[in-house]
């Protein structure tokens, strides 16, 4: 989420070649981001305890993997389409194929037996702050604009998806920018949609998850996040940002900022098509 298409980038369209990237350092974060998108596999412990299984590539002679997992933890494969994952429980042994490309979690089902479910199931990934859903254009342009963005700001956008109002913020705004997003495709469209704006100089783009991210250098951050995960980003925001740091929020509130409002907006799409925007100052 936070993401606005630039007028005039266009992002989604096709292409009949690619442009060149000279710069090695973007040419690495390009080669490592497009090894991972669509081929991992992440299995997390979503359960009070840690878990044991083994893992081998799916149809394999070779032998398994013993693997453990601690509470919350995360394991990610990038070998191969789909793997096989054995587990003891306590009167039977489960065997389950994961595909590529997708996330899964041991829970407990209704019975208390530990199963393997798609998804994350919990509040403890970056996946779970919220679904990725694009910032229209005018939308982004209103944040940016409600900070009073320009060139001696840094701008942060947490949750960046594809990276437009960090692209954005460097092309219309002159500001630096910077990214921060767990998805390695989101990451890989980023440094592509900088680089086709012509910005590539001016933004960054980091893999990982925003609540572990050190983003004490913003001047400004945006944030279209759910209002549960803002509340998770407050104290990140009063132990990080310096005062008078601004923070432009897309419909969801922070919790508990409500004395540090310093500004709202309403952007009107459509008479069915109202977005919020609240600004914050640190």
């Amino acid at each position: 989420m936070g993401v606005v298409v630039a007028a005039g980038l266009a992002l989604g369209a096709c292409k009949a070649k690619e442009p060149e990237v000279r710069d090695p350092h973007l040419k690495r974060q390009l080669r490592v981001a497009r090894s991972i998108a669509g081929q991992s596999i992440s299995l997390r412990n979503g359960l009070e305890g840690f878990v044991e299984y083994t893992v081998k590539p799916a149809g394999s002679l070779e032998p398994p993997e013993q693997r453990i997992l601690d509470t919350g933890e995360i394991d990610t494969y990038t070998e191969g389409e789909r793997i096989t994952v054995t587990f003891a429980r306590l009167y039977s042994v489960v065997r389950q194929d994961l595909d590529s490309g997708k996330t899964y979690s041991f829970v407990r089902d209704d019975t208390g037996e530990v199963v393997i479910k798609e998804g994350w199931h919990g509040l403890k990934h970056p996946q779970d702050l919220a679904p990725f859903v694009s910032t229209p254009l005018a939308v982004a342009e209103k944040m940016l604009e409600l900070a009073q963005v320009d060139e001696d700001d840094v701008v942060y956008d947490l949750g960046c998806g594809d990276g437009r109002i960090v692209i954005l913020a460097a092309q219309k705004f002159g500001a630096r920018g910077v990214g921060i997003d767990f998805n390695p495709k989101r990451i890989e469209e980023s440094l592509q949609g900088a680089l086709e704006a012509g910005v590539e100089d001016r933004t960054e783009f980091r893999l990982g998850d925003v609540l572990k991210a050190d983003f004490s250098d913003a001047t400004v951050v945006t944030v279209y996040l759910l209002t549960r995960s803002n509340e998770r980003l407050r104290p990140l925001f009063e132990e990080q940002l310096r005062p008078g740091t601004l923070v432009a929020t897309h419909n969801y509130r922070v919790p508990g900022w409500e004395n540090k409002e310093i500004d709202r907006k309403t952007v009107e799409l459509e008479p069915t098509n109202v977005h919020l925007i609240f600004l914050y100052r640190r």
